[in-house]
């Protein structure tokens, strides 16, 4: 990354909403960041939940989502030149605008607020998600230098689906073309195309690169976020990666991309997969030696001390052995060890023909009638092994019964005898059809056992998420003042969610005999 104070003239300009273009540490900062809604003070948001991105004295970011600097690599590798194609923050983005602009590509991951965790905060916290809230001013300083200049908006990221889904004004005002999917394999033609004024279509969906296509990044990914692997294709109906088969990078990209952070000053870094121990495998099987070599390469990599871990599934944890997790686990004590190696995994609930039904893959190649016993070997296989677990469970799945809520109470009564944590989120559809007939989950909809279920969830997260975010915290640097104060500020939200626990029992307590029949289940 060079600097200096010289003026900059790109012809492309590339930016992200301001709670990815921040300066996290670890990754539960980012997840806790963005999470948050106007109702925490916009000063406390913007100078220490999530710090802004630094950039050089021209407006060129340093840190950047790792979206942004793939887009970068592949403009860059399709002829574009380094004076062209800039990567900047929402705060230096007039240093960089002016007559020479061309085109402004946008990336956000919840444009307008729906994706799942983020829903169920608004519900119990009321205000207006942070993701949301910043989008909407990016997009309004972008459109308002846009009718002096005249350039074209193409936006995209992991939340594009939403744009395409749910009518925002300000979008269809300042976004000319949406793009969906990954960017290499149509991406660069269409930003040349919009520089030559060629009409581009409102929504464009890119197919699934080959692994040919993508390249090494060109600067240091927020939070250190490196690419394992891409898609999912296990189907289920409120992921939009449900259908986007899984591809693996090469170790040679993976462990360049460590090295582009490592030489940037990044020092805890995060491995992106929707599901990491399938690494290197085919279909659903894992390939155990595919993965616990790449580990092998991505630790001998000097000057990187914490090794993250993002998603991964519960059927593959459950074709692995005990011997298989040691050796993947061993494989990930880097210069920071950590008590708390979490793995993101996804329940959703105790009755594995309901997940099965709203999640055709998820649970191949394993039996759906065994579905509840695996979530709890899969606790307690991660617990054995040094692993820790943060499973998610989805409320308002369509075809939930009341009988269903009890069986996934009973469930977290038996992983709270693991290393474990357990967060329920509503259910959000990404389907056109399913967004048209409403069938979101919310708190209108909750039935009393939701919130019991709810409660007992988030009683065990009070109790160990804040020794797991201490200790990814100083696993990932993060100095102890810091630290301390986001535990204080832990203890804030705690009560804060038990008051809201109690207002929506009540809103629930206090339904008419109609409303109460409608939602029953």
């Amino acid at each position: 990354m060079r600097s200096g104070s010289e003026k900059i003239k790109p012809s492309v300009v590339l930016v992200a909403d301001r709670t990815l273009s921040a300066s996290y540490k670890i990754l539960f900062e980012g997840i806790f960041a963005t999470m948050q809604t106007t109702r925490v003070p916009a000063a406390a948001m913007r100078y220490f939940l999530a710090p802004p991105a630094p950039t050089d004295s021209a407006g060129r970011a340093m840190l950047a989502p790792l979206g942004l600097r793939r887009i970068e690599s592949s403009l860059l590798a399709s002829g574009f030149s380094l004076e062209e194609v800039v990567i900047t923050t929402p705060e230096a983005l007039d240093r960089v605008l002016g007559p020479w602009t061309k085109v402004v590509g946008v990336s956000s991951s919840d444009p307008l607020g729906y994706g799942m965790s983020n829903t169920t905060t608004t519900s119990f916290w009321g205000g207006e998600l942070y993701t949301r809230f910043w989008m909407r001013q990016l997009l309004d300083k972008i459109g308002r230098v846009k009718r002096q200049f005249g350039y074209k908006v193409i936006a995209g990221g992991p939340g594009a689906w939403q744009w395409r889904a749910y009518p925002d004004e300000t979008a269809e005002r300042v976004i000319d073309t949406v793009f969906e999917g990954y960017f290499e394999a149509e991406g660069p033609g269409r930003i040349r195309g919009l520089m030559d004024g060629r009409l581009s279509a409102r929504h464009v969906v890119g197919p699934m690169p080959c692994v040919e296509q993508i390249r090494p990044i060109r600067g240091a990914s927020c939070m250190g976020v490196v690419e394992l692997s891409r898609g999912c294709g296990r189907g289920c109906r409120f992921c939009a990666m449900a259908r986007v088969p899984m591809i693996h990078l090469p170790p040679e990209i993976i462990c360049e991309d460590l090295r582009i952070n490592r030489d940037a000053g990044v020092r805890a870094v995060v491995s992106g997969s929707e599901d990491f121990f399938r690494y290197g495998g085919s279909g659903v099987r894992p390939n155990v030696d595919a993965l616990c070599g790449l580990l092998e390469k991505m630790r001998a990599i000097e000057g990187l001390s914490f090794l993250q871990i993002d998603h991964a599934n519960i059927s593959t944890v459950m074709q692995l052995s005990d011997v298989e997790l040691r050796r993947i686990r061993g494989l990930m004590n880097w210069r920071q060890p950590t008590e708390f190696l979490w793995v993101n995994m996804g329940a959703e609930s105790a009755n594995g023909r309901l997940v099965a039904a709203n999640s055709g893959g998820k649970i191949a190649p394993l039996n759906p009638d065994q579905w509840e016993d695996m979530i709890v070997g899969a606790g307690e296989k991660l617990t054995r092994t040094g692993f820790y677990g943060v499973f998610s469970l989805v409320l308002g799945l369509p075809g939930e019964t009341a009988e269903d809520i009890r069986r996934t109470q009973a469930l977290v009564d038996r992983l709270q005898a693991f290393r474990a944590v357990v967060f329920p989120i509503f259910y959000e559809p990404v389907d056109p059809a399913e967004i048209r007939a409403e069938t979101r989950f919310g708190i209108n909809t909750m039935r009393p056992e939701h919130l019991e279920l709810y409660r007992k969830c988030y009683e065990i997260n009070f109790r160990n998420v804040p020794r797991l975010f201490w200790d990814n915290q100083r696993a990932g640097g993060v100095s102890w003042i810091k630290r301390a104060l986001m535990r204080q500020l832990g203890k804030m939200e705690i009560a804060t969610w038990r008051r809201q626990f109690k207002a929506v029992s009540k809103r629930i307590a206090s339904r008419s005999e109609p409303e109460r029949a409608r939602y029953a289940v």
